[in-house]
């Protein structure tokens, strides 16, 4: 099953552990906030190495306005834009460079 990342309405409740974690960035973390991985397992009830692989994913996968780096001992995240979204391909924005 793939997830697209859309804007739902509030009645929609999560089912995978993977759109918890998009759910708590897009709709609970605040722009430029940096958080810990701890945070986001007391908030969303997944486990540290699981939210870690998803979180290590949405890199690998380019997701745009999402960040997570090791910063001293511990592992941070933080979102530059309201929503976190996919890497589009067939965009006119890869002609700017």
């Amino acid at each position: 099953m793939e997830f697209t990342i859309t804007s739902e309405t509030p009645d929609i409740v999560p089912t995978t552990g993977f759109e918890k974690i998009i759910n708590f960035f897009n709709k609970k973390l605040d722009i430029n906030n940096p958080v810990g991985i701890q945070e986001i397992v007391d908030e969303t009830g997944l486990s540290w190495s699981y939210i870690k692989k998803v979180l290590e994913k949405l890199l690998k996968e380019e997701y745009c306005g999402y960040h997570f780096e090791k910063v001293g001992n511990s592992w941070v995240s933080w979102k530059d834009r309201e929503h976190i979204i996919k890497k589009l391909d067939n965009t006119c924005g890869r002609f700017l460079k």
